[in-house]
């Protein structure tokens, strides 16, 4: 039985641990979570899936051999990577 109530006992001191707040912290709201226009994320998901896309294929035709295809893909690949910067670019001035 005192195991019980020893168990009850540091129920209810978790409890009011739990409630209280660190001491010297003042109450702040959480900052706003930022809103990201749908037509930037939904850029953001093609450009990313168009150059994981892209690199696999340079891969898959350098090993296969074909080098023009895969320098083509390549080129593919650094002309996402380069929409990727300019998309973040356009989304941090957004932003502001």
């Amino acid at each position: 039985m005192p195991a019980a109530f020893g168990f009850r006992h540091n129920a209810r001191r978790i409890k009011v641990l739990a409630d209280d707040k660190p001491a010297g912290m003042p109450d702040e709201e959480p900052p706003a979570v930022r809103q990201m226009p749908l037509g930037i994320v939904i850029a953001r998901i093609l450009v990313v899936s168009g150059m994981g896309f892209a690199a696999a294929f340079a891969i898959f035709f350098l090993v296969g051999g074909l080098w023009l295809l895969g320098l083509v893909s390549i080129a593919a690949t650094v002309a996402f990577l380069i929409l990727m910067f300019a998309i973040e670019r356009g989304a941090e001035g957004h932003a502001e």
